[in-house]
């Protein structure tokens, strides 16, 4: 078992403050980012489950997912990323798109 070590709750450095103030900004600014691309791609899965619904096709496409966790866990890690946070998001993202294709089946539009 790893030994817990006990670090300063508080920065009493400026510089340090500042670094923080700076990165932390800068990762404000890369989420707002992720949540405008996740919006962007939900709703081209909504326009998806649309096609779908018209033409009487099922929302799970099993040979179009096994691609995608394929092809987008060989990127995440070769850009450093481990592969348990990848398929996390990707299921994520993936359970999400059910959602609303599900919606898209159940509407009466």
């Amino acid at each position: 078992m790893e030994k817990l070590v006990v670090r300063n709750q508080s920065v009493n450095n400026i510089e340090t403050a500042s670094s923080l103030e700076y990165l932390r900004s800068q990762i404000d600014q890369l989420d707002d980012k992720l949540i405008d691309v996740l919006q962007n791609r939900m709703n081209l899965a909504e326009l998806i489950g649309f096609d779908k619904k018209a033409n009487d096709i099922t929302i799970l496409q099993p040979e179009r997912w096994r691609f995608i966790l394929e092809d987008r866990m060989k990127k995440g890690i070769s850009k450093g990323l481990s592969d348990e946070f990848v398929i996390l998001i990707l299921r994520a993202i993936h359970q999400e798109s059910i959602n609303i294709q599900t919606k898209v089946m159940n509407s009466n539009k």
